[in-house]
Order: C-alpha cells, then structure tokens, then sequence
C-alpha cells in the first residue's frame, strides 16, 4: 500500500496541473519610459516602456521588466526561477538582462544628472527587449524613440547602446549581482518577466518548487525558449 501511495504522489507531481504555481500582481508603472519604434525578424513594432511595480506572492519587487516585446497583459499565474538556477555560459543573455537591471534600473537605485530616470528605464526596457524577444531571423533592435524630447530620445537611444556594448564584456562567473533576480514564465501566455528583489529581503519560496516535478515539466518549455534566444 505504502508503494502504491508513493508512486500516485509521484505521478501527480508530474502533472502541470499540480503544479502551486507563483502568483503575480500588477501594480502598475512604477517608472514610465518613452514609447519607441523597433524591429524583430524585419516587422516594425512600436511600444511604450516603464518598469512594472509587481507583488510576488504578495511580496514586494524593487523593479521588473518585460522580457518580450511580443507579448501583452501582466499578472496572474506565473512560473518563477531564481537566475542562479540558470547556468550563465548557457543562458548569458538572460545574465546580461539581469545585469543591466542591477545597474541602470532606476528602482534599483540608478541615479544619473546625464540621464534622466525616464530615459533609464527606456533603455533598460529597450535593452532587454533586444537580449530576450524571440526570434526566427532578426532579434529586436530598437530602431528610435518616438516620444518625449529631443534630448530625451538622444540619449536614451545613446544609453540604450551603451549598456549593450558594456553587457556583453561582463563574466558572470565573478561577477557579484547587488539584488536577487528571477525570471517569471507566464502560465497565461502573458508577457514573462525579470524582477529583483533585494538580497536581504525574505522573499517566498517559488510555488512551482513546492512540487518538484511540475516545475522541472514547466521549466524544460521556457528554458528551451531561453537557450535558443541565447545561443
């Protein structure tokens, strides 16, 4: 009876169904950026920018950021992995997003008299957009910013540049993150996610952990996705 009772356990483990998934809460824009003009595998696309304010498991975030410009809508059921969980010689632009968020993310204390806070989080937005956007023949590439002023789009197109160019010289194998990040699969083909949260803070543990075998079913689809857009 005991075997029975264990490989039923087993079994349910490794339904998606069984799975507590994370719950995450849109809260609004907590940094609103400008609204830009790019390209991805040669279609045109325009979008406005802004770092989320979300709640994870109703706990706080200090900053996310959509990882698709394809994508839409926020919240709901979501799968979260902590980035330490994904190897960085594997996934190195899903390191770099992360990096680039420690440093130029206006909610995780970014502060520029060149720079504005708005044109931060357009072109860390930007930014990432261009490192996780999936893609068949063109990855995304920010082709101008069409709101706010002169100067403003400058530089934010300038910014967007530079923290690509310096992304991609970093080794992640020394390199020390200053917040903790996580990367959020969206169980309602909503747009995914990269959030922080600090390091000192309590934050849940991840629902899809609770049962192990769901989130290794959940985690093989997104880090697929992940390591083609990577490689």
């Amino acid at each position: 009876m005991k075997r029975v009772l264990t490989a039923v356990f087993l079994a349910l483990l490794l339904i998606p169904g069984a799975a507590l998934a994370d719950t995450i809460t849109y809260n609004g824009i907590q940094q609103p950026g400008l609204n830009i003009k790019g390209y991805v595998d040669y279609n045109r696309k325009y979008a406005s920018t802004g770092e989320f304010d979300i709640s994870w498991n109703e706990e706080e975030v200090l900053a996310a950021y959509c990882t698709s410009i394809l994508s839409y809508g926020v919240g709901g059921s979501y799968n979260v992995t902590a980035l330490s969980d994904f190897d960085y010689s594997i996934y190195n632009n899903l390191y770099r997003a992360a990096w680039i968020m420690d440093n130029y993310a206006p909610g995780l204390g970014y502060d520029s008299d060149y720079y504005s806070d708005t044109m931060a989080a357009t072109a860390v937005q930007s930014a990432i957009w261009a490192l996780l956007t999936p893609y068949r023949y063109s990855p995304f590439y920010l082709s101008s910013v069409t709101s706010g002023s002169s100067t403003e789009r400058y530089r934010s197109k300038e910014l967007y540049t530079q923290i690509l160019a310096e992304s991609a010289g970093i080794d992640f194998g020394s390199y020390a993150f200053q917040n903790m990040f996580y990367f959020a699969d969206s169980n309602q083909n909503k747009q995914d996610l990269l959030f922080a949260t600090a390091k000192t803070s309590s934050v849940p543990e991840p629902g899809s952990m609770l049962l192990f075998g769901s989130a290794l079913l959940g985690a093989w689809g997104y880090r697929f996705r992940l390591r083609k857009k990577s490689a």
